[in-house]
């Protein structure tokens, strides 16, 4: 690791999804000659992508580490690279968020596809909130239709003119061969990884003007001395171009689109220049505490870790990645963990990660990404320090969890140990709930997405050996009455000795939604002795527990105990609950029941482009659309619809496809409805 804090570079590879993000990482690595030979994603054979579940899915399903130097002649002028490759799917987005709050800079990388630009929002929404710095490198360059112009100016549509293009491509689909730096107004021919200097062609010339002028234009923005030199028309120097692109692009005033394609590594070494030269080390990327203060990162300071990652192994135990703010961290160090009432904890190891390659180190200075070995009561978010030195770190707030399933395991054997397995892997994703369903009862596992619930439940069955079953979350009906009756029910049962008897007449009347089962006695005259009174009440109760319809629990009605009989003898309060029980049965067919479905309030969040298709999703879902209006968030709109819960249990992935994956949403038990039409069943949830 390097000594130096200011050749310490910690960089996210983040974009949407099978936009090349884990062949770009082999790439990086093979150029720096951190790894002898590139990995294949579709092999399953990479660095970073090396879990059973990202090989099995070839995709990204969590965080990973790796690290690399650039090329260099000397070891002590080599930037050290921690690379920190990140899922793109949208499932996968809470856990890139907590990785991210570990990095200082980051590669966007984009295909060469305009229509997969809008796919990059949310992504961007969370590197903007952070102020974080990041170029655009736009992949794939050259597979067929790749279209970098049409790709920069959908960039330069949605997120302004300083997203400007400091490369140019030469070619495209087979013909892609280099590209044209356009601070220098240099071409480049790729020779593999590498590239050696060249003419740029000459049918180029005119767009490669063009697209300087735009670069010195959005650089001139932060430089006035620039700005003159342009509006004067004097050539800049070069020099004062490159200081002015790698000081701006550094705090995140401009973004840099670049072109390459990760498979052959075409652009690899331009992208390692661009990364060494205009991304911050630890030293120049500002962190501050839960309060506002400012941490300088200084290695002879108090030892500050932020935790940003939690990976479990089932034999060698657990890891907790680390960003180290400040100090130096030793592999035997004991740390207090701030965020959990200073709890002390040992680490048994310090380790840089290479993939799944755990590289033991002595020790870290700050800036480093590290990982500590079993910290057990360690979470993901916490803050360690040492010596107990009082500082909390700002958390990544969570999102709420949008799909659920209800799961149990296969064999009663493992009934006892499925919660602690689950909770162990809540750990290493802590995007992931479990709960307990309030009326059913079931246990839920609850995520940010269709996939992301799957890819925990394959994992749980792999890494703990526990074979589980799920299913969607059981869908709570009830039932209720419309009109009223009386009943006469008596239970008589003769026995050699005492003998059962238990007489009552009930009352049965419907009441507004939401009043629940409410009982009461009108008995006159002791037909009824007040101490059978609770026995009938307990009775009628536990009989409105399964209704005539579909055997759900019965709600909204009032029955009322207002005649009976009674044995001096054979009366017991068993006689007068089973009595009662009987009656219930007996008159709910006759009060018109119903069965009534949990009706939820949904508010989805969704680009205005899409407004017309999601009223047109939840109108087909049974939904009353209650209204729409603008959302805080520019160019989005809110629409707000009351729609059955049935509907609902895989409509985040549907609202996904529908928008690109850029709808949100979020609901809340709002009431419940008589189903309409004629009871069948319970609908499979959809």
């Amino acid at each position: 690791m390097a000594s130096d804090i200011s050749r310490v570079r910690n960089i996210g590879i983040v974009g949407s999804h099978h936009g090349g993000k884990t062949t770009l990482v082999e790439a990086i690595l093979a150029h720096c000659g951190a790894i002898g030979r590139k990995g294949s994603v579709t092999e399953g054979t990479t660095t970073t992508d090396y879990e059973p579940e990202c090989i099995a899915h070839a995709q990204s399903t969590c965080v990973s580490f790796a690290h690399c130097a650039s090329p260099s002649s000397s070891s002590a002028q080599a930037i050290d690279f921690t690379l920190v490759d990140c899922p793109g799917f949208i499932d996968f987005f809470e856990e890139t968020k907590l990785a991210l709050s570990g990095c200082d800079a980051a590669v966007v990388v984009i295909e060469g596809d305009p229509g997969r630009v809008s796919q990059t929002q949310m992504l961007l929404e969370f590197l903007e909130s952070r102020k974080m710095p990041h170029l655009f490198l736009v992949n794939k360059m050259d597979r067929p239709g790749a279209d970098f112009a049409g790709t920069l100016e959908e960039l330069q549509r949605c997120y302004s003119r300083h997203v400007v293009a400091e490369q140019w491509p030469i070619g495209a689909a087979e013909t892609f061969k280099g590209y044209v730096d356009l601070a220098s107004r240099k071409a480049f021919a790729y020779e593999g990884t590498s590239a050696k200097e060249t003419q740029i062609p000459a049918e180029l010339q005119d767009r490669v003007e063009s697209a300087r002028a735009q670069l010195l234009e959005a650089i001139a923005d932060f430089d006035d001395h620039l700005m003159e030199e342009l509006l004067e028309g004097v050539e800049p120097p070069e020099d004062e171009v490159q200081k002015d692109l790698c000081a701006e692009c550094s705090h995140d005033q401009i973004v840099p689109v670049l072109a390459a394609a990760g498979l052959p590594g075409y652009g690899v070494s331009a992208l390692v220049q661009a990364m060494e030269k205009w991304f911050p080390s630890p030293l120049d990327a500002e962190q501050v505490d839960a309060e506002g203060r400012r941490i300088e990162p200084k290695p002879d300071g108090p030892v500050i870790a932020h935790v940003i990652k939690t990976i479990i192994h089932p034999q060698s135990g657990k890891l907790s990645v680390v960003r180290l703010l400040s100090g130096t961290l030793k592999a035997d160090a004991t740390l207090a963990n701030i965020s959990k009432n200073s709890e002390k904890v040992r680490s048994a190891g310090l380790y840089r990660l290479q993939g799944k390659k755990q590289e033991a180190i002595p020790e870290a200075a700050a800036g480093s990404i590290v990982a500590i070995a079993r910290l057990e009561s360690v979470s993901t978010g916490d803050t360690l320090t040492e010596n107990a030195f009082k500082v909390l770190l700002p958390r990544v707030p969570a999102s709420e969890p949008v799909f659920a399933v209800a799961i149990k395991p296969k064999e009663r054997m493992d009934e006892a140990k499925i919660s602690q397995m689950l909770a162990r892997i809540i750990d290493e994703d802590p995007a992931l709930r479990l709960e307990r369903a309030p009326i059913t009862n079931e246990l839920l596992l609850l995520g940010s997405g269709e996939q992301h619930v799957n890819i925990a439940v394959e994992r749980l069955t792999r890494k703990f050996k526990v074979e589980v079953t799920t299913a969607p979350p059981t869908i709570p009906y009830q039932e209720t009455i419309t009109a009223g009756t009386e009943v006469h029910s008596r239970y008589k049962h003769q026995t050699g000795g005492h003998g059962q008897f238990g007489d009552v007449w009930l009352r049965f009347q419907p009441r507004d939604r939401g009043n629940g089962v409410t009982f009461e006695e009108q008995i006159v005259g002791g037909v009824v002795p007040r101490q059978f009174i609770p026995a009938v009440e307990k009775g009628v109760r536990e009989a409105l527990m399964h209704g005539s319809v579909g055997g759900y629990p019965v709600t909204d009605l009032h029955v009322i105990l207002f005649d009976g009989a009674y044995h001096d003898v054979d009366s017991s309060e068993q006689s007068f609950k089973t009595a009662a029980g009987m009656g219930v049965r007996e008159a709910l067919p006759k009060c018109n029941p119903v069965v009534l479905e949990p009706i939820v309030r949904v508010r989805v969040t969704v680009p205005t482009q899409y407004t017309s298709a999601v009223i047109q999703q939840l109108t087909g879902k049974r939904g009353q659309i209650l209204g729409m209006s603008p959302a805080d968030k520019t160019g989005h709109d809110v629409v707000e619809a009351d729609v059955p819960q049935v509907e609902l249990a895989r409509y985040i992935t549907e609202l996904r496809t529908a928008t690109q994956g850029l709808g949100t949403y979020a609901w809340r038990h709002e009431r419940f409805d008589p189903v309409p039409g004629k009871w069948t069943g319970p609908k499979a949830a959809v």
